[in-house]
């Protein structure tokens, strides 16, 4: 290993998270694993780029240093940002399955057991059947979410890092809180809460901001359209910092005017739920056991609505097109895993209402040895109105 020039994690922590997955490696029985996700290859050795949609792999080995197969223009981030020492980059009119071949045929792995994930969004069905056209010897093992298994506890660093991206987030939802006025256009919010993110540290996020205003907050996931913000009109908020790729995000809503006894008592059921929740996490608990409780009392708050997505979702490492980790694991219905210290969740307690507005209160919390922590909790937990 060397230290690079812009290293964000100790030597000594990048080598713990190898010998981890080549543990794992071994218990799947594969010799040599292609890790083709961006926030897995970052996790791994530091490696970033917004350019992952140019074929990239780390060829990780059990018993000699791994391999960098990059784009030739990205190979200098492979050089100056990753302890990897070995790069093979391919330039733009080579074939980049031909040469992950060969690095596998000059290695000796040209006919071992050879892990692959067959999950990533980034190793496609015609790559990945050309790549076993051209090694007909080797035998391929789906090994995804290997990676992502050491993902799911954060250390102390990446905690920390999160904490950082948890000052971006409210800085940015206070701007927009700020911001939203009668008259001023969701641009204008907009660029508002970019300027406070950005200027708190954020780097660009997985996921855009969204922030929406009036009938356009009944739906999910948009982000400002030039509309001018009226009386009567509730702006959503949900906002992201980021810090070293690591994210942190919380939901707050402001009305315009005087909010109507629905509206008010709908925000007072989300903040009931997220507070329940928080009060409720802790090591032992079950992803399954923490969504039904917010589902409870949701639905047990005389809103006429019911939760029906997640009720949270793992939150760190992160490039578009998410901002979270939710694949690694959530907070849903039927899933049985145990919280366990050291996961951080994004808690949204959100619904639409229908004939009103979406209305929601998250937080980034922290699964903490005795309970849980709220990283984000410096805007009060309220229904705003201006």
């Amino acid at each position: 290993m060397k230290k690079a020039t812009w290293q964000y994690f100790t030597l000594e922590e990048y080598q713990q998270r190898l010998d981890a997955l080549r543990t794992r490696m071994a218990e799947r029985g594969v010799d040599v694993m292609l890790i083709h996700t961006p926030e897995n290859l970052y996790y791994m050795t530091g490696y970033q780029t917004p350019g992952y949609y140019w074929y990239q792999t780390l060829v990780v080995l059990m018993d000699r240093e791994p391999v960098f197969v990059t784009r030739l223009l990205e190979d200098s981030n492979a050089e100056h940002l990753t302890w990897v020492e070995e790069r093979r980059p391919y330039g733009d009119s080579e074939d980049w399955v031909a040469k992950t071949r060969d690095v596998l045929a000059d290695l000796g792995m040209g006919s071992k057991r050879i892990g692959v994930e067959k999950k990533s969004w980034f190793l496609t069905v015609y790559d990945l059947e050309k790549l076993e056209g051209m090694l007909p010897d080797a035998t391929f093992v789906d090994c995804s979410m290997l990676v992502e298994e050491g993902r799911v506890i954060k250390s102390a660093q990446e905690i920390e890092y999160i904490r950082q991206a948890a000052r971006a987030a409210e800085a940015g939802v206070k701007a927009g809180i700020e911001a939203s006025r009668v008259g001023v256009s969701e641009n204008e919010v907009a660029a508002a809460i970019h300027s406070a993110q950005i200027r708190a540290g954020s780097e660009y996020t997985g996921l855009p901001i969204f922030i929406t205003a009036g009938e356009r907050s009944f739906l999910a996931h948009v982000t400002w359209y030039r509309g001018v913000i009226k009386a009567g009109d509730t702006v959503f908020l949900e906002i992201p910092g980021c810090i070293n790729r690591y994210h942190a995000s919380q939901i707050r809503n402001v009305y315009l005017g005087d909010p109507s006894a629905r509206m008010l008592k709908a925000a007072g059921v989300m903040t009931d739920a997220l507070e329940e929740m928080i009060k409720f996490i802790r090591p032992g608990v079950t992803a399954h056991d923490a969504h039904m409780l917010c589902k409870r009392v949701i639905d047990d708050g005389g809103i006429g609505v019911t939760l029906n997505h997640r009720a949270a979702y793992s939150i760190g490492i992160a490039f578009a097109p998410d901002w979270g980790e939710g694949h690694i694991i959530s907070m849903t219905e039927g899933e049985q895993r145990e919280l366990r210290a050291g996961m951080t969740f994004h808690v949204i307690p959100s619904v639409f209402l229908p004939g009103l507005t979406s209305v929601g209160m998250s937080e980034t919390v922290l699964v903490t040895e005795t309970g849980c922590e709220a990283i984000t909790g410096n805007v009060e937990r309220k229904l705003f109105s201006k």
